[in-house]
């Protein structure tokens, strides 16, 4: 499997990308230029739906566009309710120290779930455990996921418990998209080598 296929399966390719994180640039430009919460979180949240109507229409995966809808809207509830800008990227700081605790206990357990995910991206979900060259592999993918997370965390709590909305947000995008895709990019490299190995 390609970069292409994978980052198809993974993240519904380029176009899953950007509509994910759309509504949360719209949000952070109006609200630091108008300083107008209202009119931000209504402008995210109408972006979102029209994203999502719109891949109706087109009849393409929703996986990744309606997740981030979901999680769009929860941080659109909690921003509302509390009137602080800062908690819309609440939920996003959460989700981070979710995976990367999930990914760390994974790891620590010696079942890299990086292992699982891109095992059932291409068919093979658990016949890897089966190669040491695969379960190493996969152990250090999952290391660099749980490193990703975590160089998140440390750079964004600090900006939210400040309330520094602007540059958490600009901080946002950067450790989003940029971060991801080199993510991923080397995980493909090391574990497209290991495959290579023993096939």
């Amino acid at each position: 499997m390609g970069e292409k296929e994978l980052l198809n399966k993974a993240i519904g390719g380029w176009r899953g990308l950007v509509d994910s994180g759309l509504p949360s640039m719209l949000f952070i430009l109006i609200f630091v230029f108008q300083q107008n919460l209202n009119n931000a979180l209504i402008a995210a949240l109408i972006l979102g739906g029209i994203l999502l109507l719109i891949r109706l229409i087109e009849r393409k995966p929703l996986t990744q566009v309606l997740s981030g809808f979901v999680g769009l809207s929860i941080s659109v509830l909690i921003t509302w309710r509390t009137k602080d800008a800062s908690n819309f990227f609440l939920t996003g700081i959460i989700t981070n120290a979710v995976y990367g605790f999930a990914l760390l206990v994974s790891v620590l357990i010696r079942k890299p779930l990086i292992g699982y995910l891109v095992g059932s991206l291409v068919g093979d979900t658990s016949g890897w455990l089966k190669h040491p060259l695969l379960v190493r592999a996969y152990t250090i993918v999952t290391w660099i996921w749980v490193a990703v997370f975590g160089i998140r965390l440390v750079v964004q709590i600090p900006l939210y418990l400040n309330d520094s909305v602007a540059l958490l947000g600009s901080v946002k995008i950067f450790m989003g998209w940029p971060l991801y895709l080199f993510a991923v990019w080397v995980t493909y490299q090391i574990v497209k080598t290991a495959r290579a190995k023993i096939i």
